[in-house]
């Protein structure tokens, strides 16, 4: 997914975001997900923000999805786990967010 021709990591994190709230999860494979469903850790917000930047910004040299997905496969499988449930803490936060704002 590319927005403009040199996305920086916040921006690439923003679109995947705004994917992620619509249900589209172009990074993940469907076992990957449930795989670290299955986690019962409990991660803060801040923590999980923190992650999702650090990991995106790894991402950033890859220009591809499927390239991103790679570098993902690669990463050991705690450590993907863990960034999947940021990822997710952070779409939540946003989703809640929305819906106060709504109130």
């Amino acid at each position: 997914m590319q927005t403009n021709l040199n996305p920086t990591p916040n921006n690439e994190i923003k679109d995947y975001l705004r994917l992620a709230e619509t249900g589209f999860y172009p990074l993940f494979y469907k076992e990957w997900l449930i795989d670290s469903f299955n986690q019962n850790q409990n991660l803060n917000f801040k923590k999980a923000s923190h992650n999702i930047k650090y990991v995106f910004t790894q991402l950033a040299r890859h220009k591809t999805v499927e390239k991103k997905k790679t570098a993902l496969i690669g990463m050991d499988k705690l450590s993907r786990e863990e960034f999947i449930r940021s990822f997710f803490k952070v779409v939540e936060h946003g989703i809640l967010k929305d819906i106060k704002k709504l109130q």
